[in-house]
Order: C-alpha cells, then sequence, then structure tokens
C-alpha cells in the first residue's frame, strides 16, 4: 500500500469476517476482527460436551468439487485442497413413511428407479424432478456458474432446444414446497420434499441442493464444522490479522462531517471507528460489518442508511419470513447404523413452543470423523423448525424465569428421545442427552434476528433479493455476510468478505495511494 497501510475493522469472526480479513490481509491492509463471542466462526461453530462433539452448521459444504467456483475460493482461503480430506455422504436425505423408504441417493438414476417403484403413478412429476436434478449436476460437472435456477436453464446449451426439459422447469417456477409437494400422489414422496426443508421455501431448492451432491460439489470436510472455522481462524492469524475475542461491539463511529462535493444534495459520511462495549474507542480508515443486517442497522448504524432491497424485506414479513430451529444432540452408546446419514420418520406429538410435529428428522454425525465420539459411539442430533412466535416464546422464558426456560428445553429433548426410542427400541436406555439450544440462543450468541440463523426464508417470490455490501451515504463502510446473497449459507458469507475488500481496494484505486496488485489477489476480477 505504498507508504500508507490501511486500517480495516471487521465486526464479526464468523465465516464472512474471517474470509474478509484473510483477503484484506493478502491485499495489504491492517486487518481486526472483533468477536463477541470467546472464538471465531460465527453461525460455522460447534462445541464439546461430555467428550463428544456438536456440529452446528454443515449439513453440506458447497464447492467440495474441484473446478467450480466455490472451490476455488475455499482454495484461496487455504480451507480446499488435494490433500483435503473430503466426506462423501451415504446419502442427500432419507425419509420413511409407514413402511417405505424415499432416499436420494448418489446416484440419480437409483433414486429414480426407487421413486418410480414406490408410486409409478407420479412418473411424470419424478422424472421431471430427476431430468433437471441430472441437468444441474451436469452443468456443475462442467464448470458453469450458474446464481440461480433461471440462469442455469439458460446457459446450459441444449436446453432452449430441449422443449420437453424446458416445460419441466417451467413446472417449478412460483411454487412452494408445499404446492409441489401436493403435486405428488405418493404420501411417501410428498413427505421427502416437507422433510428437507420448511414448507414456504421455493421448490427447487432442493432441486439445486440434490444437483450439488449428484456433481460431488455438497460434500463434508472432515471435522466439519470445529474445522472449518479453525482452519479458516488459522489462516487468518497466519497473514498477519488481529482477532479481538471477547469484545462486543457498540457502535460504529460516523463523521458529523459530509464528504461529498455538493452536500445539501447528495451528504455522503464517513465513519472514523468504532466504539466497544467497554467504551473503548478503535479508530479506522474502513469497517466492515459482517453480523447479522439487522443488528447492524438498528444497533451499530442507523435507519436512515438500511438499503431500499432491506426495507421492502422488512415491510413484508409474508415474502420474507424467517425461521430459526429448537435443536438437541444425543451421546450414543452406539454407532446408530441403522441411520448412515439422515432419516426423518412418523412420531407421537411433539411440541415445541408453539408447534406441533409429528415427523422427526434424525442426523447421525459419526462419519464426520473420530472426533465426534469415542470408539464405538456417536452424536445424533435433531432440529425441528421454528418461528418469529415460537422466538418470542423462548425468549420471554428466558428472560422471565432461567428454570423455567430449562426445564421447557428439558422437556422437549424427553419427547424427542421418546420419539427416537419408539421408532428403534434397540436404543433405549443407549442415549445421553449432551445439549439443547433454541432461537434464542442464536440470538444471544450472535444477536440473530429473530434467532434467524440462515437467510430469510427464500420463497417463490423472495429468492432474487439482494443487498448490497455498499451502503449509501456512507464512504467507508460496508457489509458481509449471509444475508446479502441468495441462498445464504457459508459460501455466500465468504464470497460477501471478499467482495467487500473489492470494494475496499476499488476506493483506494480512486485515491492517490499505490496499491500494487492488491486487487488482483483479492480474486475481485476472477
Amino acid at each position: 500500500m505504498g507508504d500508507i497501510t490501511k486500517k480495516v475493522v471487521i465486526i464479526g469472526g464468523g465465516v464472512a469476517g474471517l474470509s474478509a480479513g484473510i483477503y484484506g490481509q493478502r491485499a495489504g491492509f491492517d486487518t481486526v476482527i472483533y468477536e463477541r463471542n470467546a472464538v471465531a466462526g460465527g453461525s460455522c461453530s460447534g462445541w464439546y460436551r461430555q467428550g463428544y462433539a456438536i456440529d452446528n452448521c454443515l449439513h453440506w459444504l458447497t464447492g467440495t468439487r474441484p473446478g467450480t467456483a466455490a472451490y476455488g475460493m475455499w482454495n484461496e482461503l487455504g480451507l480446499l485442497d488435494e490433500n483435503t480430506e473430503v466426506i462423501k455422504r451415504v446419502c442427500f436425505w432419507s425419509s420413511e413413511y409407514e413402511d417405505m423408504v424415499v432416499t436420494l441417493w448418489p446416484d440419480v438414476e437409483k433414486t429414480r428407479e426407487e421413486m418410480l417403484n414406490i408410486s409409478p403413478e407420479d412418473a411424470e412429476e419424478i422424472n421431471a424432478f430427476i431430468d433437471l436434478v441430472k441437468l444441474g449436476a451436469e452443468l456443475i460437472e462442467a464448470g458453469a456458474k450458474p446464481k440461480n435456477l433461471v440462469q442455469t436453464i439458460n446457459t446450459h446449451e441444449n436446453v432452449l432446444s430441449d422443449r420437453k426439459m424446458f416445460r419441466y422447469s417451467m413446472r417449478y417456477f412460483g411454487l412452494n414446497n408445499m404446492a409441489w409437494a401436493e403435486k405428488f400422489k405418493s404420501p411417501a414422496i410428498r413427505a421427502l420434499i416437507l422433510d428437507f426443508c420448511p414448507k414456504e421455501y421455493e421448490s427447487y431448492w432442493l432441486i439445486i441442493a440434490y444437483s450439488a451432491y449428484v456433481a460431488g460439489n455438497a460434500d463434508i470436510i472432515k471435522g466439519g464444522s470445529i474445522r472449518m472455522a479453525q482452519i479458516l481462524t488459522d489462516n487468518y492469524l497466519a497473514a498477519g490479522g488481529k482477532l479481538e475475542t471477547g469484545k462486543s461491539v457498540k457502535q460504529v463511529v460516523i463523521d458529523r462531517r459530509k464528504h461529498s462535493f455538493i452536500d445539501e444534495v447528495n451528504p455522503i459520511k464517513r465513519a472514523s471507528g468504532i466504539v466497544l462495549e467497554s467504551g473503548e474507542k478503535i479508530e479506522a480508515d474502513y469497517v466492515i460489518c459482517a453480523c447479522d443486517v439487522n443488528y447492524t442497522f438498528r444497533q451499530l448504524l442507523n435507519k436512515r442508511y438500511v438499503p431500499i432491497t432491506l426495507k421492502r424485506i422488512y415491510n413484508d414479513k409474508k415474502t420474507y419470513p424467517l425461521y430459526s430451529a429448537c435443536q438437541m444432540a444425543f451421546a450414543v452408546d452406539g454407532l446408530f447404523e441403522e441411520i448412515p446419514d439422515s432419516l426423518s420418520f412418523a412420531c407421537e406429538p411433539v411440541e415445541v413452543a408453539y408447534e406441533k410435529f409429528d415427523r422427526i428428522g434424525v442426523k447421525n454425525y459419526r462419519a464426520y470423523g473420530e472426533y465426534i465420539a469415542p470408539e464405538g459411539k456417536t452424536v445424533i442430533q435433531v432440529s425441528l423448525n421454528q418461528y418469529k412466535k415460537d422466538f418470542l416464546y423462548w425468549k420471554k422464558l428466558y428472560q422471565n424465569d432461567k428454570e423455567t426456560y430449562d426445564r421447557a428445553k428439558a422437556n422437549v429433548a424427553a419427547a424427542v428421545e421418546n420419539a427416537i426410542c419408539a421408532r428403534f427400541p434397540q436404543y433405549e436406555g443407549k442415549l445421553t442427552l449432551l445439549d439443547v439450544w433454541t432461537p434464542y440462543s442464536y440470538a444471544r450468541r450472535n444477536n440473530d434476528t429473530q434467532g434467524a440463523f440462515m437467510r430469510y426464508i427464500t420463497t417463490a417470490t423472495s429468492m432474487n433479493a439482494i443487498i448490497p455490501e455498499e451502503i449509501i451515504g456512507l464512504d467507508n463502510v460496508f457489509l458481509a455476510g449471509h444475508w446479502l446473497l441468495y441462498p445464504g449459507g457459508v459460501p455466500s458469507a465468504a464470497l460477501t468478505g471478499k467482495n467487500a475488500i473489492g470494494h475496499i481496494i476499488n476506493k483506494e484505486k480512486k485515491h492517490s495511494y499505490i496499491i500494487g496488485d492488491a486487487n488482483e489477489k483479492s480474486g475481485k476480477n476472477n
């Protein structure tokens, strides 16, 4: 950076913040990350209980296939290379309905065959689904970089001339999972669709995710979320970055002065730094808010800077709903080989806050690595969807009476354990509760709005809403995080961290500072 090294303060040490830090250091900036928790990782986190590991994030990692855009980014961040041990999961998802099991296999034709055997009367819908999954997988294998299914369809050279394929793809637009499931006569296939993710999600989210899995682009790095967070943290520190943990940021300090040429018409202000909760002031040339966007504008900045896109999201709760989960982890005295990866099945109703579940999904984490559990044992986890009213339920319990809150968590875990043992009686007495965490746990730990650890639900009408990294009216403050880009998740978080540094590099180019080949190093133009 010539004779001047610019200081970049990053608020939040999750994947977005760590990505920004790594790219920032490589671009020649002096970066420091302020993380409110004792360790970095944010939503990509895990923890240990009684000698067992709990993975709080990764069910799959998009970008495990070499040659894809996401793999290239993970490679730049030092997460993936030819020596990285990648775990190939046995299946993508399985759902049981009465005496039938529907499984999404890595061999998509095996999935087609099993579905057709279960419900030959659904042949048209089954073939449309499988054909599109094959198309998506072929595009990934060919190195295509689509942003959504529309672009996926348009970038495939044979699709526009294949009227049958185009007709199949069009049948999903405007459909959420509930509407899509109702097109099937088979209750087993309907159960699979609704077990996979909330009913409000757009229908082709499953198609895109399953396509990535079939293409080998949605596997797991050995060590899961815990290992991923540690690698990114280590790489950031090795690049010369500074990580300040256990330090919450209270506010971004905005200068009173206006910095535009025509101040009255286009007032642009700058941040001079941040203030910690302790009252300590930290000066900075640039600030990246790599945390929950609602918290950013409600607490760190000011509502006047809320982007138009985000205002639309906040004002339309039906189109842009949020969801969270109540989750629990059990240690198992045994390997639970009956569920090699995941399985959803029917159960007696389980009440969680205001929701009632007659189906639960169990995921076995044994394949994630030896660190998960002692030899001969494993960890299983269950996640039950929660919405705003449920978040408020858990929040009120916690704030009014912590003992009642803890008792409510224990009651949910007991009901889930009973449901598991009713389906698998051989594990009666072999399950030990490790932990229960609620939507309010996410709000307390990461300032997640309504406990939403994921981006707002991408419904059939909301999927393309994009929140820019740049903030109108502020010259040197940028956003990063999974909230900004569809479909969310850790790859989106990492990409926005990279993009935020790219914006800063471009800002510096407009000034007289010599930055050498920093932009090339950041990968901004790749």
